[in-house]
C-alpha cells in the first residue's frame, strides 16, 4: 500500500477524518464513535446520516478489524518517511516531490493517488501546506473542480470519487486568503458557479464539501461575486437544511445566507428557494445558541422584503416560533426575534397575527422585555409593537397587566 494513499473506508463519513474508534450502527454503515454520538444524541436525529434509514436502535458496535487496520496503516505510515515532506529534508528534494505531485495531478489516469497524496502530506505536517501553497497545486486542484461538468460527475462513479476528493484537498490545504480569493474570481468567478451547481449534487459528500469550501470562499471575494448568484445555489442550501444535515453543513450553509443575503437579488432567490420555511422549522427545533442568533438573523433578513414576509406568514407555526426564543436564547436572538415580529406586525396588518401574538404568549414576552434587562434598542423596538395593536391586546384577559407604557 502506498503510505500516502489513505483507504477510503478509513474515513469517517460524518468528520472526513480517519476514523480514531469506528463503530458500526444497525444499517451496517461505520462511523467514528465521536461523530456518530454527537449526531444522535447531541442533534436528535433517528437516522442513519448516509443511508437515510430508520436507526432501529442506537447500539453502537466497535468495529475491532477496521480499528486494528486503521493502527496498522498508521504505524506503517509512520515509518514510510520518504513521503513525508520533513523539515530536515533538502530544499531540493521538497521540490522534486512537489514536482512530482504536480505532474501526476495533470495526468488523468493518476489525478486520484495524486490527490491523496497531497491531502495525506498535508494532514502529517503543516509545513508541507505552506511548501504547496507556493506551488500550482493549489491552482490545479481548483482547476479538476471547475473543469467538471455537474452532469457529468453525476453520470460517472469515477468522476464523483475524483471531485470529491478534489474538494477535500482543496478545503484541507486551506490557501490563503490571497490565493483563495484569486482563484475564486478567476475565470469570472467559475470556482464559485461549480460548486455552486455540486452543492444539489446526490452524493452527501460532495454537497457537504462544496458548502464547506463555499463559504470559506465568501468571507474572503470581493462583493460583485456575491450579487450575480445562481438560483441553483439556494436550493442547494435549502435541500441540505432540510436534511437537517450535519452540524458543520448545516453551519457552512447558514454563514453563506448570512454573508450574500445582503447583495443583489439573493433575498429573492432564498425565499423562493424556500429557505424561510425551512428556517422556522431548524429553529423550533434548536436550542443551540450561536444557530438559533444566525437564524433568527437570516429570517431578519428575509422579512426585509415583502415577499419574505409573506412566506414567513404562510408557515402556520413561524410566529410561535420565534416568540419562543425571545428571553430563551440570548440578548442578540431576543434583538433578532423582536425585529422580525416588528417587520411582521409593522407590514402586515393581518388581525390573524395579532391575535397569535398574544395567544402563544408573544405578547406577554414583549411586555417582560420592556422592564427586562435588555438594551435599549431591543425596547424600542417591543413597545412599538406593543403599539400597533395595544388598544386591541388590552380588551384580551390574557393581555399582561404589568405593561408600562
Amino acid at each position: 500500500m502506498d503510505g500516502s494513499d489513505v483507504p477510503t473506508f478509513f474515513i469517517c463519513p460524518i468528520s472526513l477524518q480517519i476514523m480514531k474508534d469506528p463503530v458500526t450502527v444497525s444499517t451496517g454503515m461505520t462511523y467514528d464513535r465521536e461523530s456518530i454520538q454527537k449526531w444522535l444524541f447531541t442533534y436528535h436525529h433517528s437516522t442513519c446520516p448516509i443511508t437515510k434509514q430508520l436507526l432501529t436502535d442506537y447500539n453502537l458496535t466497535p468495529n475491532s478489524i477496521l480499528l486494528r487496520l486503521i493502527d496498522s496503516w498508521r504505524i506503517d505510515n509512520v515509518t514510510k518517511s520518504s513521503t513525508v515532506v520533513e523539515a530536515t529534508r533538502p530544499a531540493s528534494d521538497v521540490s522534486v516531490l512537489l514536482n512530482k505531485l504536480i505532474e501526476e495531478v495533470r495526468e488523468p489516469n493518476s489525478q486520484m493517488n495524486s490527490l491523496r497524496k497531497i491531502k495525506s502530506l498535508v494532514q502529517e505536517n503543516d509545513d508541507n501546506r505552506t511548501c504547496m501553497e507556493d506551488t500550482d497545486i493549489p491552482s490545479l486542484v481548483a482547476s479538476l473542480i471547475m473543469e467538471t461538468n455537474p452532469q457529468e460527475i453525476s453520470q460517472s462513479i469515477n468522476k464523483t470519487v475524483i471531485i470529491e476528493e478534489a474538494m477535500t484537498v482543496l478545503y484541507v490545504l486551506k490557501p490563503s486568503t490571497e490565493i483563495l480569493k484569486k482563484l475564486s474570481q478567476d475565470r469570472n468567478g467559475l470556482l464559485i458557479e461549480s460548486l455552486s451547481s455540486m452543492i444539489q449534487h446526490e452524493s452527501c459528500q460532495v454537497r457537504i464539501q462544496a458548502a464547506l469550501l463555499l463559504k470559506s470562499i465568501f468571507e474572503v471575494v470581493d462583493e460583485i461575486y456575491k450579487t450575480e448568484l445562481k438560483a441553483e445555489l439556494f436550493q442547494g442550501i435549502t435541500e441540505i437544511l432540510k436534511d437537517h444535515n450535519l452540524d458543520g453543513a448545516t453551519r457552512a450553509v447558514l454563514s453563506i445566507l448570512m454573508e450574500v443575503m445582503p447583495f443583489g437579488r439573493n433575498r429573492i432567490k432564498a425565499v423562493e428557494a424556500g429557505v424561510v420555511s425551512v428556517l422556522v422549522e431548524l429553529l423550533a427545533e434548536s436550542n443551540e445558541k450561536r444557530v438559533c442568533e444566525i437564524m433568527l438573523g437570516a429570517l431578519e433578513q428575509l422579512c426585509g422584503k415583502a415577499e419574505g414576509r409573506s412566506a414567513f406568514l404562510s408557515h402556520p407555526a413561524s410566529v410561535a416560533v420565534v416568540a419562543s426564543k425571545i428571553l430563551r436564547v440570548s440578548h442578540v436572538a431576543n434583538d433578532k426575534g423582536v425585529m422580525v415580529l416588528l417587520m411582521v406586525c409593522r407590514f402586515c396588518k393581518s388581525s390573524g397575527v395579532v391575535k397569535e401574538l398574544i395567544e402563544v404568549g408573544g405578547v406577554a414576552k414583549l411586555c417582560m422585555l420592556v422592564q427586562a434587562e435588555s438594551s435599549l434598542k431591543t425596547k424600542e423596538k417591543a413597545k412599538e409593537i406593543l403599539g400597533f395593536h395595544l388598544k386591541t391586546w388590552n380588551k384580551s384577559h390574557f393581555f399582561p397587566s404589568c405593561y408600562i407604557a
